[in-house]
């Protein structure tokens, strides 16, 4: 199984929750260190990220700036050499053979987007996705990356219609629910993996892992941008935490999906790009103008005589030296 849902929403929580349920996250080595922005540690594997980043530098983009990802993508045979590297790398994290009792999973937020192309290589049953206030997650993208609310808005409706077209069976689970009622979500999670039902301990040990002043940004202190279309529309989707998928026609729904509706943040870095562009090439067209109005105000003088080089041939013309090409 696999955790996905848009960064920044609860996917390590979700992945350190499912390990206390006795799902194998892999060799504890294999494992990311905790970071300035998550103390409490990613859970994800090293590898399997940095192997989602090449795969997305491959198809053209990054996790910020994901490639158009049509159906079928996953295909490509151009892929190939990334295919046997994930069996290389899940053999290293959970050995070989990967089949037995008990449950394996894997967490990375780029999931949400290759998701079919890891199935192509490996069984993967199911997936928890996770969601969060897409304005506690612009904000949360804002201090970490610098990234702005329309961008972080088209981000969070990419990562969950990708998340939730790419496996229809999957279980959703809002990151405050782990908060609000942990034995309840723990339970659901539980079940949606077929895993026995938690016991007092394993709540006990996840609320230790919980750490409410770890959320920074909550949505009574995220600042929005209401008047953004694309916040908005994050907003209608998210719907006070009810997540209505069906706010958006299908057919929109699935240029989201794809890749195909973005901020026009492309089109207006290219604009300015060109804006100075042209803006340069004016003020030297400009300064050669000068330029040649003031040589022609000036006397012209007689050109010095200069006598032939020892070098030069009968028409004037140079002789390359030896060696020269």
């Amino acid at each position: 199984m696999c955790v996905t849902g848009m960064h920044r929403s609860g996917t390590s929580v979700a992945a350190r929750a499912l390990q206390l349920l006795g799902v194998s996250l892999g060799a504890a080595n294999g494992l990311m260190a905790p970071g300035p922005d998550n103390p409490a540690g990613y859970w994800e594997n090293r590898d399997i990220k940095e192997l989602n980043d090449e795969l997305l530098a491959r198809l053209g983009g990054a996790w910020d700036q994901p490639p158009v990802l049509d159906w079928g993508w996953e295909q490509d045979a151009s892929l190939d050499p990334l295919r046997s590297r994930v069996s290389d790398v899940l053999d290293d994290a959970f050995g070989v053979p990967r089949s037995g009792p008990g449950v394996i999973g894997w967490k990375d937020p780029r999931l949400s987007l290759l998701l079919p192309f890891w199935r192509t290589v490996t069984p993967i049953a199911t997936t928890v996705v996770m969601v969060r206030d897409p304005a506690e997650v612009a904000a949360s993208l804002r201090a970490r990356n610098g990234i702005q609310a329309p961008q972080a808005a088209t981000l969070w409706l990419r990562y969950l219609f990708a998340a939730t077209a790419n496996d229809p069976g999957h279980l959703l689970v809002r990151d405050r629910d782990f908060f609000v009622d942990l034995p309840g979500t723990l339970a659901a999670v539980a079940a949606h993996l077929g895993l026995p039902p938690p016991g007092p301990d394993t709540a006990a040990a996840a609320r230790q892992h919980l750490d409410p002043s770890l959320r920074h940004h909550v949505a009574a202190t995220a600042d929005t941008v209401d008047d953004n279309p694309l916040v908005a529309l994050a907003a209608a989707v998210w719907n006070r935490g009810s997540v209505d998928l069906d706010a958006v026609p299908g057919i929109f729904a699935e240029a989201i999906r794809c890749g195909w509706l973005r901020p026009p943040i492309d089109g207006e870095l290219l604009a300015r790009a060109r804006a100075q562009v042209v803006d340069l090439r004016d003020r030297i067209r400009r300064r050669r103008r000068r330029e040649i109005a003031a040589q022609a105000a000036t006397p012209s003088l007689p050109e010095p005589h200069v006598e032939p080089s020892p070098l030069s041939s009968c028409d004037g013309s140079s002789q390359p030296e030896d060696g020269d090409a």
